[in-house]
């Protein structure tokens, strides 16, 4: 490719086209040192993202739990 893509150009190619342009082009490009913090930058945002996705589901599991025994509270203090 070589030129810069427009913002829909970009937006339509798949992942591994995206892999295999910047792997094409990362061999012919010289970084500074921010190119690696902002991938450690991206690696804690993933992190982070991956924990919340975990909590998100152990509250909703608890949640549920928390339902039933509502339910169950509520029959037993009507039929009781």
């Amino acid at each position: 490719m070589g030129m810069s893509l427009t913002y829909r150009e970009l937006r339509k190619i798949s992942d591994e086209e995206l892999i295999d342009q910047h792997d094409k082009e990362a061999k012919y490009t010289v970084v500074g040192t921010s190119y690696y913090l902002e991938e450690l930058a991206r690696r804690d945002s993933q992190r982070v993202n991956d924990s919340m996705l975990r909590c998100t589901k152990w509250i909703t599991v608890m949640t549920a739990v928390m339902l039933l025994a509502t339910v169950v509270n509520v029959f037993l203090a009507l039929f009781r």
